[in-house]
């Protein structure tokens, strides 16, 4: 009897809209990280351009469910503006029995989701789907940051029995003196120290004129049209250019 294969740990990070070149650098160490510690790498680049801009920032959690689903022990979710340093130790050393989700704080004193490491287990994607069900749910002031899946995140996971909290090294977007392992770039105090290349700078550009283009279209709005439709559509879509990600339930 044929057995089947163990799936390897994944690591899972997207660009989209300029993002995917302007931190090309970013994604190589992430790249190299994964091929140092034989996990499995996906970088979701397509489609390359999306007008499905609050979709795209939501398009994560769908596709961390989609790996889970399929089998992948680890699922380790990373935004394309951190570069993963050399001495990055492997995922499983952050191992604490019972936990399930690992996330740091960012510079707001409150989960970052731009790093989630997710161990799996039926209670941590019980959590991610009800994270996307309640997608449109208006969160508590604590918790919201205005845009973005991270507010969802932040409030649903929060209190999460299986979330384990860990050091910034692993997701810093704060300080640019700490011996961190996985530097962020996110907006916020950490952007200014990202040094883009000429061509890294046309790149972002174009993306943040492209970006301002579809608001202007849409009358200001993010995305157009129904919210869990136009995710379902995107998520559908990433899935068949990159099937190794795991599939939709049925």
């Amino acid at each position: 009897m044929k057995q089947e294969k163990v799936k390897k740990p994944l690591i899972v990070s997207m660009g989209f809209n300029g993002y995917q070149w302007a931190y090309r650098r970013n994604i190589e160490t992430q790249k190299a990280y994964a091929h140092r510690h034989g996990y499995d790498y996906v970088f979701v680049e397509k489609p390359a351009f999306t007008r499905l801009l609050m979709e795209c920032a939501w398009l994560k959690l769908p596709l961390m469910l989609a790996a889970l689903r399929s089998g992948r022990p680890w699922v380790f979710y990373l935004d394309s503006d951190i570069e993963v340093k050399r001495d990055t130790p492997a995922i499983e050393t952050i191992f604490c029995d019972g936990m399930t989700l690992y996330m740091a704080n960012g510079f707001s004193g409150r989960l970052n989701s731009g790093v989630m490491i997710a161990r799996n287990d039926p209670a941590l994607t019980a959590l991610l789907e009800r994270i996307v069900d309640k997608a449109l749910m208006t969160v508590p002031e604590e918790d919201s940051v205005g845009w973005g899946e991270n507010g969802h995140v932040i409030h649903f996971a929060k209190n999460f029995a299986g979330l384990q909290l860990i050091s910034s090294v692993w997701n810093n977007n704060c300080d640019p003196e700490i011996d961190d392992y996985l530097r962020h770039y996110s907006a916020g105090p950490m952007r200014r120290h990202y040094q883009f290349t000429p061509v890294e700078k046309v790149c972002s550009k174009l993306g943040k004129v492209y970006i301002k283009g579809m608001k202007a279209i849409s009358g200001g709005k993010e995305s157009d049209g129904d919210f869990f439709a136009n995710l379902k559509s995107l998520t559908d879509t990433v899935l068949q250019y990159y099937p190794e990600l795991g599939s939709v339930r049925s």
